[in-house]
């Protein structure tokens, strides 16, 4: 009779193991289908921002100049800079955009414990909402500028919540501060203005015998703060002429910038893709062009909120 009864037990533990097993089995496959149709159609939740936003899709990685590759997506910009000591990540996006990185990652055959920094451009959610998870996930060093680092560690709250979960920079840098890995040397260039903080990086790539100074752009345009009256930041306006003159000297080749749509991502991806020579990316021009654009644009806000706070 005892051994009916245990038996009975027995069966009842295991059937309920193997539900346990079945439903974990079946939450996974639905999360690879959510983030599969996601791809597929590019059905990504749309980020706060412009038109290019509300449509984001995984891009197949691609080398745009030597040793630097595109992992993002057509709107998050996400790099990795390659060596033969390790990788260097740039930015990390959204959380829930992680398995499009993973993904990228592999596609490049790329083991994630051999990426040993993590730089941030600045410190909103769409580029840094990942680097909690990135960082447990690589072991890698993140790399952060003193007045965002601040921010990275004690987020905004949003809806009473943080908007990404607090992580503490292993390092925070200045302007001139380097990073060197394998070969490859970075600067970065704290611009404020998009931030306090925001952060551009240079370095530069060989190609075919041929070097070339690349720019990472971390946010010196876009600005959300007030330029007039602006109590918690008075220095705002001379912050940010400082900002833009200290990058307009910047030697500018090969440019990237947060978001897809402000540097032409995927009509100078299909072209090089396609074969064009020289490379689609290199775009001293556009470089200047597009910093005279945000002068100008700075110049007219301020003029138009110091007419409206007479």
């Amino acid at each position: 009779m005892n051994s009916s009864r245990n038996a009975i037990r027995s069966n009842r533990i295991g059937g309920a193991k193997l539900s346990r097993a079945i439903l974990s089995a079946a939450l996974f496959a639905t999360f690879i289908f959510v983030v599969a149709g996601a791809q597929a159609f590019g059905q990504e939740a749309p980020a706060q921002g412009g038109p290019g936003r509300r449509n984001n899709q995984k891009v197949k990685p691609f080398k745009i100049v030597g040793n630097v590759y595109f992992i993002g997506m057509t709107d998050q910009t996400v790099l990795l800079i390659k060596t033969p000591e390790g990788h260097i990540l740039m930015d990390t996006t959204f959380e829930r955009m992680m398995p499009w990185v993973r993904e990228s990652l592999d596609e490049l055959g790329v083991n994630v414990r051999d990426i040993k920094y993590i730089l941030n451009s600045h410190a909103h959610a769409d580029h840094v909402e990942g680097d909690a998870a990135m960082k447990e996930l690589t072991g890698a060093q993140i790399v952060f500028s003193e007045a965002d680092g601040k921010t990275l560690a004690d987020p905004p709250v949003r809806n009473g919540r943080p908007q990404w979960k607090p992580v503490k920079a292993d390092r925070l840098v200045k302007t001139g501060d380097t990073i060197t890995l394998g070969g490859t040397t970075l600067t970065a260039h704290v611009f404020p203005g998009h931030t306090r903080g925001a952060t551009t990086w240079t370095m530069v790539a060989e190609e075919d015998g041929r070097k070339y100074n690349v720019v990472f752009w971390g946010g010196v345009g876009g600005l959300r703060d007030p330029l007039v009256n602006n109590k918690d930041w008075p220095s705002i306006v001379e912050d940010y002429r400082d900002s833009v003159r200290r990058a307009k000297a910047l030697p500018c080749e090969i440019f990237t910038d947060t978001h897809g749509e402000s540097f032409g991502l995927t009509a100078k991806m299909n072209r090089l893709l396609a074969g064009e020579k020289p490379n689609p990316f290199y775009a001293p021009q556009e470089c200047r062009e597009g910093f005279d654009r945000r002068e100008q644009a700075f110049e007219e806000q301020l003029a138009k909120e110091r007419a409206a706070a007479r």
